[in-house]
């Protein structure tokens, strides 16, 4: 039978992983003032405050529709 490894902690590791890429963009702001957030660094027109926007709402809906599922056992879609 193969070994499980990565996925005995499945919950475990997607929470370190969160964590971790949440720190990694707050990481990325220290220091810097809102116009330096608010800097197009590529083409993409991409800003760290345009991020951090996108995660926040990204969390948002992710925690609605799971709560959703939670407490009514489907989707809110």
């Amino acid at each position: 039978m193969p070994s499980m490894g990565w996925t005995v902690d499945l919950r475990g590791r997607l929470d370190e992983l969160l964590d971790e890429y949440r720190a990694a963009l707050r990481g990325s702001l220290d220091d810097l003032d809102d116009e330096q957030a608010r800097r197009r660094l590529v083409r993409s027109k991409t800003t760290l405050l345009g991020l951090v926007k996108h995660v926040t709402y990204v969390e948002g809906v992710w925690f609605d529709q799971a709560v959703t599922v939670a407490r009514t056992g489907r989707s809110a879609s």
